[in-house]
């Protein structure tokens, strides 16, 4: 009997291994996309990796069936772009929480594209999960927009921080604005898609508040911090730069600008953080810069931190504790 258990237990292993070391799609430099059409994960069906990295497409009648889809048209090409949506009124909706997660197509010093690995234990019910609890706690519907070529929206990932995905979340939130009667947004973005809520910020007039966290707010100087460690170089001047376009922002009245930096950041190094509040403050603004201490090894993880503040925010707590809330949450502000 023993013997039997001990050829158990080896055959399960056996089994279980491959899926814990299955081969990593990957994609060289300059390999091209082979983009399919965009699938439709419901419930706890889990997001593809092939579609991240190689992107997908939709049509119209394609994203009628894509719960929470709405179909933008930019330049003669169209892209479905989902949206996570929880505690939306059938009237109206004063104001609103809208987070952009970061990247998830990540490169090695050779330019090889990947998908982060956490990406495909995601799924639609995991998000909508997280979005009605940041829902109940702020007090207000929160709505989670999947970026293009992410967490089903079609697209192409590979593109992202060019003009395109900015006019297409901005498309979007203004297709939300009109659907669901939304008076004002609060935005949050974390690492890339805090270049997308910041990018936002310059081009509208609805955004009475915004919270970045460890985010790429100087593309040119990101980019140019990233080229001297990879043997394959981006080029940033066809990125849409959010540190050029300031004059842009809405100024009566300012909007709460919030910043969330770790000053070890090796993935958005704080330095360029901090030139984006610098110019924040010649224009006129007064961003509040919190620094924190990220518990990752990348010093980068500060999402569930940025979102904290935001739900605070929208209760309309004084900054004060907003500062202490962050330390319940893991973070010690030290500054």
């Amino acid at each position: 009997m023993k013997q039997l258990l001990r050829w158990l237990i080896v055959a399960v292993t056996t089994v279980a291994a491959p899926s814990a070391f299955a081969e990593r799609l990957e994609l060289p430099s300059a390999a091209p996309v082979a983009p399919k059409e965009l699938a439709v994960p419901r419930a706890s069906a889990r997001f593809e990796s092939y579609e991240a990295l190689h992107g997908s497409f939709s049509s119209p009648a394609h994203c009628a069936g894509v719960p929470g889809g709405f179909w933008i048209e930019l330049g003669g090409k169209g892209d479905c772009l989902r949206s996570y949506a929880q505690g939306l009124s059938a009237a109206d909706n004063p104001t609103v929480l809208v987070y952009f997660s970061g990247d998830v197509l990540l490169k090695t010093r050779e330019g090889v594209r990947f998908v982060g690995a956490g990406y495909e234990r995601r799924s639609p019910e995991r998000i909508e999960r997280d979005m009605a609890r940041w829902s109940e706690r702020a007090g207000v519907p929160a709505i989670f927009i999947a970026r293009p070529g992410m967490f089903g929206s079609s697209g192409d990932h590979n593109q992202r921080r060019e003009p395109r995905e900015v006019m297409l979340m901005e498309r979007t939130l203004d297709a939300i604005r009109q659907r669901h009667r939304v008076s004002t947004f609060i935005l949050v973005g974390q690492s890339g898609g805090g270049h997308i809520a910041a990018s936002l910020l310059n081009r509208r007039r609805d955004v009475s508040a915004l919270v970045l966290s460890s985010a790429l707010l100087s593309v040119r100087e990101v980019t140019d911090y990233w080229n001297k460690r990879r043997t394959v170089q981006s080029d940033g001047t066809v990125l849409y730069d959010p540190i050029d376009h300031l004059s842009g922002i809405r100024r009566d009245p300012r909007p709460l600008i919030l910043v969330l930096s770790d000053l070890q950041d090796r993935i958005v190094p704080y330095p360029s953080q901090l030139t984006y509040v610098r110019r924040l403050q010649a224009a006129g603004f007064e961003p509040l810069h919190i620094l924190l201490s990220a518990t990752d090894k990348n010093h980068h993880a500060l999402a569930r931190h940025g979102r904290r503040a935001a739900e605070l925010v929208a209760r309309g707590e004084p900054i004060g504790t907003i500062r202490a809330a962050l330390e319940d949450v893991g973070m010690r502000p030290t500054e």
